[in-house]
């Protein structure tokens, strides 16, 4: 009885021993096939082509600008003053009106002027009178000393009192006139077209020469001044194309540079440009002005967009598409100006786009790597995820 029961157990020893061995093997093919799997998926990756898009070199003209922001002034823009003593009794204007050369402003009581005038007017008519009488005087004398009935010093003494008052008349004459003057500027007058900026004075002031009355704005002509770093004088030139714009107006104008002042300023180290122009409609002295002056012009220039230029060891490369064999070929490029081309794609969502002049290296038929640009390398396998071209 103890021997069968013996042989019993060491047939379910043999049993578990070989049901553990059995699962060993399974396990042991089981990851060999999950490691021949993982290979094989791995070399399925490393066979993948790498997904790219294309695009074709833009040609267009540009300009190379320069952008600047400075200020608007008037280029007259006079403050009136007295110029003569008076009171204030009329003001026909006042701050906003616009007025035209020569239009009325105000008026100064002018009574004591017109009574001072009426004096000399009388005193030279009494002086003309004895003009003429001495005159009549001088000319018998002359006759008699003539026939030597009187000496000659009679009539030396008659030409001498006649030149005297000659003499007065001159004088009294010119007093008359800087009344007159005086009289004329009782009547404050403009004299250019312009606006009222300010008016300093009221009805029934007092002024004295050279106090400020009025200050007058001239829309017509405009003066633009524009600070440009040091380092771009070299590019610039009297006679330069510059687009300038504002915030305050719509309207837009092409003009040039008239001058470029002599000095640097100390503190932003930049030099002033002036642009003299006509007021292109409603543009205001004071605002903001925003200029892009026209460095250098290209004619059916190549651009590509920044993304699509890699920086190797070599240099600046493009990676340009080979249809035949799937692949790209690495192009050495020169390098130009870089400029931002804005892509209206709709009034509520406009968007810019920075390009780079391309000197040499590529051709206007190239298919140039634009995404994916920066894994490649020459001869690298490739798939076309979007071809873009122009």
């Amino acid at each position: 009885m103890n021997i069968i029961v013996k042989r019993v157990q060491q047939n379910k020893f043999f049993f578990i021993l070989s049901v553990i061995i059995c699962y060993s093997l399974i396990s042991g093919c089981q990851k060999e096939s999950e490691k021949d799997s993982s290979l094989k998926e791995r070399s399925v990756v490393l066979e993948k082509s790498i997904p790219v898009t294309l695009i074709k070199p833009v040609q267009q003209d540009i300009d190379i600008t320069l952008h600047a922001v400075g200020r608007i002034e008037s280029l007259s823009s006079p403050i009136i003053s007295g110029e003569t003593n008076g009171k204030v009794i009329s003001i026909h204007v006042d701050e906003g009106d616009a007025v035209k050369e020569g239009e009325l402003l105000a008026i100064l009581d002018d009574r004591l002027l017109e009574i001072l005038q009426a004096q000399e007017k009388s005193e030279i008519k009494r002086i003309q009178i004895l003009i003429e009488n001495k005159k009549i005087t001088l000319n018998r004398r002359t006759k008699l000393a003539k026939t030597k009935s009187i000496s000659q010093d009679s009539v030396d003494e008659t030409q001498t009192e006649l030149s005297s008052f000659l003499a007065q008349e001159t004088l009294l004459n010119n007093k008359l006139a800087a009344i007159q003057y005086k009289l004329d500027k009782t009547k404050i007058k403009s004299p250019i077209n312009s606006t009222v900026v300010k008016r300093y004075i009221s009805k029934g002031d007092y002024i004295k020469e050279d106090e400020h009355l009025f200050k007058l704005v001239s829309l017509s002509r405009l003066r633009i001044r524009l600070p440009v770093p040091e380092n771009k004088v070299p590019s610039l030139s009297v006679g330069q194309s510059v687009l300038l714009s504002t915030p305050s107006s719509s309207q837009k104008t092409q003009a040039k540079i008239s001058r470029l002042l002599p000095l640097i300023n100390q503190k932003n180290k930049a030099i002033e440009i002036i642009i003299d122009i006509d007021n292109p409609g409603d543009w205001r002295p004071g605002a903001t002005v925003l200029a892009n002056i026209i460095l250098e012009h290209f004619n059916n220039a190549l651009l590509l967009p920044q993304q699509s230029i890699v920086k190797r060891p070599s240099g600046d490369v493009v990676y340009v598409y080979d249809g035949l064999s799937k692949t790209v070929k690495q192009r050495i490029i020169k390098t130009g100006n870089s400029i931002t081309l804005e892509n209206v794609t709709s009034e509520t969502n406009p968007q810019t786009q920075s390009l780079i002049q391309i000197i040499s290296g590529v051709k206007t038929s190239d298919q140039v790597v634009v995404n994916g640009a920066s894994y490649l390398t020459d001869n690298a396998k490739v798939s076309l995820v979007i071809e873009q071209g122009r």
